[in-house]
């Protein structure tokens, strides 16, 4: 098993707004997380729950199925 490598799988954002656009204009699958300092992460479908310990999900993405997902 391979270990899920945050450096190619999460991106930082500052709004659930902006991180959903990034993921849908790329047509990315995934989830958007809140993290106890207030910034966004988003992370590939690949994420195993608990690698952020501070981190709550805020939102699910299906962006490769359709051009406007959200």
């Amino acid at each position: 098993m391979s270990e899920w490598n945050y450096t190619s799988c999460s991106r930082p954002f500052k709004s659930v707004e902006e991180a959903t656009d990034f993921m849908c204009e790329k047509k990315y699958d995934g989830m958007i997380l809140l993290r106890e300092d207030g910034s966004y992460s988003a992370v590939c479908p690949t994420y195993p729950e608990g690698f952020y310990k501070d981190a709550v999900l805020v939102k699910e993405l299906i962006c490769s199925e359709t051009a406007d997902c959200c």
